[in-house]
């Protein structure tokens, strides 16, 4: 009973988050001198909730949970989370977006090698290193170049200068929030998810990924009611390689983790992002067939995990 409620709280909290967030990422690209693509990869994406939880986890020895987790997350939304969007209203995935969809899948592909015999110390720098070096390369790209699309439209705010710290403020409170939710989620997750007899990496694999990855389906709604697709395709692509690197680089860090059965999920989130720019096609667009295909391939993966 406990857990239902921390689950319900974190949902107000995650909705709550998530319309800041949308409503002043305008704004506060403004104020970073960035686009809102940008905003979206490095805000949005960054997952505070996620490497809180796997380090905790690493910390108490409990390396199934933190690794899986991790990869776990980047399955969960780039399949359920973007598809569910997708069939909602088609998702861009055109323009810039593949130069970073092609980003988050080397960076996959990274853990993925690095995964198998386990993470200590030094890979989990090796991670830690790609993703500052990620960063790095997005804000350069992103700094100050104009906007096409719809988030070109979205750019034309009547006094952005003004309303630019403001506007930072209120995004960076929005993924505070987030934040927050997220936590609550996992807290009431593992009350849930006590009484099942499986292990650490399927927990973390599935129903601790889905708790963590709940703000991401917020955000997701919130951007697909504002017209805002580019920013929640960013989220998700931001979010996969800060998981991928930042997360699981964080936790081995913390501890040197085991990593005993989460490899083949490791390289199947490595391949999504490949596998969302082949089926968006010369089109740039997921529609709702494609989301309804990522949505299937979501419970297939639930469904392998728990035989």
């Amino acid at each position: 009973m406990v857990g239902l409620v921390l689950l319900l709280a974190a949902a107000g909290l995650l909705w709550w988050g998530a319309e800041l967030f949308v409503e002043h990422a305008v704004s506060a690209g403004h104020r970073l001198g960035t686009t809102v693509l940008a905003v979206g990869l490095l805000l949005a994406g960054a997952e505070p909730e996620e490497l809180i939880t796997a380090v905790v986890a690493a910390l108490r020895g409990r390396g199934g949970i933190a690794a899986g987790d991790a990869i776990g997350a980047n399955v969960t939304m780039l399949t359920l989370v973007l598809g569910l969007a997708a069939m909602a209203r088609p998702m861009p995935v055109g323009g810039r977006v593949p130069r970073y969809l092609g980003g988050a899948g080397l960076l996959g592909v990274a853990a993925a090698v690095l995964v198998p015999d386990g993470l200590g110390r030094v890979e989990g720098m090796l991670l830690v290193v790609l993703y500052v070096a990620a960063v790095t390369t997005v804000w350069r790209w992103e700094r100050r170049v104009p906007a096409i699309g719809e988030l070109a439209e979205l750019e034309e705010t009547p006094n952005r200068e003004k309303e630019g710290a403001r506007g930072l403020m209120l995004a960076l409170t929005g993924v505070a929030v987030m934040a927050g939710g997220g936590w609550v989620a996992v807290l009431g997750a593992e009350r849930v998810v006590a009484m099942l007899g499986v292990s650490d990496s399927v927990v973390g694999l599935s129903l601790v990924a889905l708790a963590t990855t709940a703000e991401l389906f917020a955000l997701a709604v919130a951007a697909v009611r504002r017209d805002v697709g580019e920013l929640a395709v960013a989220g998700l692509v931001g979010s996969a390689g800060y998981n991928a690197t930042m997360t699981l680089g964080g936790a081995a860090i913390a501890r040197p983790i085991a990593t005993t059965g989460v490899a083949p999920a490791a390289w199947l989130a490595a391949a999504l992002p490949f596998l969302i720019l082949g089926i968006g096609g010369r089109r740039g667009r997921l529609g709702r067939v494609a989301g309804g295909a990522l949505v299937v391939g979501y419970f297939a993966y639930l469904i392998a995990l728990y035989q």
